[in-house]
């Protein structure tokens, strides 16, 4: 926004304390650090951190207000609104889209060091060939050999180890016949109903009687 007005005489203008906030116009939120200029008399100052300004202008001053991302704005000193030598101001900022051409950098100082560099290229295998390669059979058994028991899985071997031995307490084979201590307890045919039967069928049979 610009405005155009003829400035009277010097003598016939009063000086105003001019203060005010800068602010974004599409969110009022503050605008630190506008540069703040009266116009053809180059006198003014710079809001603060807090988008306040203040300093003495004249009545009929043009004040250009000014900021990185915004666009440039102006109003007057307006004679008419100044109350006890003061004028109080809420100045709204637009913002300024800067649209830059786009540039594109590349790391050879000219097209034919480009041509040269992609002729002489040696393209890698694309990511489905490493794929296929990783899950060839022979590549899959020597992983599956050198790979080791992690915690969760030894986690899960004690505890069916575990339930088994509480399981067939009473009804187990002997650990020594089985492997060792830290074998799986196999259950005997103490408990086995088929064995039974087959005991039972061998006494009706005579089979355990002694033989002259």
């Amino acid at each position: 926004m610009s405005v155009a007005q003829a400035q009277s005489p010097k003598s016939d203008r009063k000086p105003v304390q001019l203060s005010g906030l800068t602010v974004s116009a599409d969110s009022m939120d503050i605008i630190p650090f506008t540069t703040i200029l009266v116009k053809n008399r180059f006198k003014g100052t710079i809001s603060d951190s807090r988008g306040f300004f203040s300093f003495v202008a004249l009545e009929g001053d043009t004040v250009v207000f000014s900021g990185i991302g915004y666009k440039s704005s102006s109003m007057v000193v307006d004679k008419d609104v100044v109350a006890d030598d003061i004028f109080s101001v809420l100045m709204p900022m637009t913002r300024d889209t800067l649209e830059l051409p786009m540039a594109i950098i590349y790391p050879w100082p000219s097209r034919e060091a480009f041509k040269q560099e992609f002729l002489a290229l040696e393209l890698k295998d694309d990511i489905y060939t490493r794929a296929a390669r990783n899950l060839e059979n022979e590549l899959l058994a020597q992983l599956a050999s050198a790979m080791t028991m992690d915690a969760s899985e030894n986690q899960r071997l004690y505890m069916q180890k575990t339930i088994a031995q509480t399981y067939y307490a009473g009804g187990q084979q002997n650990f020594q016949q089985l492997g060792g201590p830290n074998a799986i307890p196999i259950p005997s045919t103490l408990l086995n109903p088929l064995a039974w039967a087959e005991f039972v069928k061998a006494i009706k049979r005579g089979d355990f009687k002694k033989k002259n």
